[in-house]
């Protein structure tokens, strides 16, 4: 591949979710107790949590202003080209200080807003981890997985994510529109809304059976259950979405499915039946209802 074909997609990975909390100690219990993630003990990053085979795929932040998510860009010259784009586009961004970079455990990153607000942290070389995932429970989680973000302004953000950053449209429900950075379905949705804001963290699960095992275990814990289980016909995935602290949504999900090479992009009608084929239904996060995708 020529290097300007290189330039054109410089998205790698989504490798981690850094969010801001009011309790960080109340949210380091949620996300041992109940997502089963791995608490990875250090000195820079005290709430700092695995998921997989990387350092961390989970930050809280108690000094945060806003949440941000880490996007693994390819190469120096990838991040060289974003940050030219970025400023020729009119997008905001910054190269992070050392103190930041060491805080994210990567060797160089840009700490970018999109249109609508949300802060994106593109990266360089986040670090992995030697050690063997060792989860807090048996949750079944296999790793980060997807991210839903708020958008006050879809074509721009658009933009941002497919001209600049590389990024595929995979599928739309409505103006709700799914992103792929590799080679499943999505790792980002878009959704309309009018603030900014993560609207779901995502990680994967093993099997079905660990989606279920999973909504009897906050059932029981009386966790809110915010949709699911349920499973999306646009990417074919099982879900299970519910409530974490500081107002932060969580899923669990299972068959994510790759997309074929030849995939071109649908658009499905805002309804229920687009959003969940099971006929799940949300009646508390705004831009998970199908009124959300017009």
């Amino acid at each position: 591949m020529s290097a300007e074909a290189a330039l054109r997609l410089p998205a790698i990975q989504l490798c981690y979710v850094r969010l801001a909390v009011s309790q960080p100690q109340a949210a380091a219990a949620f996300a041992t107790e109940i997502l089963g993630l791995q608490h990875v003990p250090n000195k820079l990053e005290p709430f700092l949590f695995r998921s997989d085979e990387r350092y961390h795929t989970l930050c809280l932040a108690a000094g945060a202003e806003k949440p941000s998510i880490g996007i693994e860009i390819a190469g120096e010259p990838e991040l060289d080209h974003i940050a030219e784009a970025l400023t020729s586009n009119g997008f905001s961004g910054r190269e992070a200080t050392a103190e930041e970079c060491a805080q994210r455990f990567v060797r160089r990153s840009l700490i970018v807003e999109d249109a609508t607000g949300n802060v994106i942290d593109l990266v360089l070389r986040p670090a992995q981890s030697g050690r063997r995932y060792f989860p807090s429970r048996d949750a079944g989680v296999t790793g980060l997985q997807s991210v839903g973000l708020r958008s006050r302004a879809i074509k721009d953000d658009l933009k941002l994510w497919t001209a600049i950053l590389g990024a595929k449209v995979t599928d739309r429900v409505g103006e709700v529109t799914y992103l792929s950075i590799d080679q499943k379905h999505h790792r980002v949705v878009l959704y309309p809304s009018e603030k900014a804001g993560l609207v779901y963290i995502g990680y994967g699960v093993e099997s079905m059976d660990a989606v279920m095992q999973n909504n009897y275990f906050v059932q029981e814990r009386q966790i809110k259950i915010v949709q699911g289980p349920g499973r999306e016909p646009t990417s074919g995935q099982i879900f299970l979405r519910f409530a974490g602290p500081d107002g932060y949504v969580f899923s669990y999900g299972y068959g994510l499915k790759d997309i074929d090479p030849h995939h071109r992009p649908r658009q499905f009608t805002p309804e229920i039946s687009s959003f969940c084929e099971w006929g799940s239904e949300c009646a508390d996060v705004a831009e998970l209802r199908p009124e959300s995708g017009r």
